[in-house]
């Protein structure tokens, strides 16, 4: 048998390693924090974002480009990402679905206008979408996946010495462990904060952050009606009743923001 115990307390070391990784880039006051972005994850993002360009098909039709690009001109005044190298793509998608990428590298699928369908809601999109890159979620997980690793290392040495079976086993568990308790409920943290992120970002550029409640009861219609549901635990986004009532209680910080924006207009 693998030594049970020295895996346990490796698990618990990489877990606590892992939890590190996560620092909020938001405060209770709804002042957010932009983490620099280091030429390595930039270049990371260009690199991802041409490759995806020549994998799918790019729509240019004004009904998708017009409204984006005004959107997008409001929020760049108010979001904080130094050297960024903005790009706002529509890609031909029937999937209500958006991604940005560090260096401010953004792509929005045409099926998105279905349920984003105002300047506000598609603001609450791109909001949300950009804070991942400002808050450095993908640095975030790229200090997580290396801790896992090095816990894995961790656990494969203590039970090198036995039966090649129970070191299989012992480290299936070790990964499948560090995945449900610590990887799945990191993402779900970064995207609670986007959302938050985003409402302060959209009201910072003028525009109502309730708006963004909205967009989330649209999406949580569009994914009952497709029948996309999963136990919480395995999921890599939160519930979307979930997410609306953590922004429902953030709300009014965020109006605290949108009133001094209409304030100085």
């Amino acid at each position: 048998m693998y030594k049970s115990p020295s895996i346990f307390l490796f698990l618990v070391f990489s877990l606590c390693i892992s939890s590190c990784t996560f620092q909020s880039a938001i405060d209770a006051q709804g002042n957010v924090s932009t983490r620099s972005q280091g030429k390595i994850i930039r270049s990371y993002g260009d690199r991802q974002f041409e490759a995806t360009k020549k994998k799918r098909q790019i729509s240019r039709d004004p009904k998708y480009t017009v409204p984006v690009e005004r959107v997008a001109k409001r929020l760049q005044k108010v979001i904080d990402m130094p050297n960024a190298q903005w790009e706002f793509v529509i890609f031909k998608d029937p999937t209500p679905n958006a991604f940005a990428l560090p260096g401010g590298k953004v792509g929005v699928n045409t099926g998105l206008f279905r349920i984003a369908d105002t300047d506000a809601l598609l603001a609450a999109v791109l909001g949300h979408e950009i804070s991942h890159a400002t808050a450095g979620h993908a640095t975030q997980r790229m200090l997580h996946a290396t801790s896992i690793l090095v816990g894995g290392a961790l656990v494969h040495q203590a039970i090198e010495n036995n039966d090649s079976d129970s070191a299989l086993y012992g480290l299936a568990a070790y990964f499948i462990a560090v995945h449900l308790l610590e990887t799945l409920p990191l993402s779900r943290r970064q995207e609670y904060e986007s959302d938050r992120i985003g409402a302060i970002y959209m009201a910072q550029a003028g525009y109502d952050p309730r708006e963004s409640l909205k967009l989330w009861e649209r999406l949580s219609s569009y994914h009952s009606h497709h029948h996309q549901t999963k136990p919480d635990f395995l999921r890599t986004h939160p519930p979307n009743q979930k997410r609306i009532e953590s922004l429902k209680a953030f709300m009014p910080i965020a109006m605290e923001h949108y009133s001094r924006q209409k304030k100085r207009e």
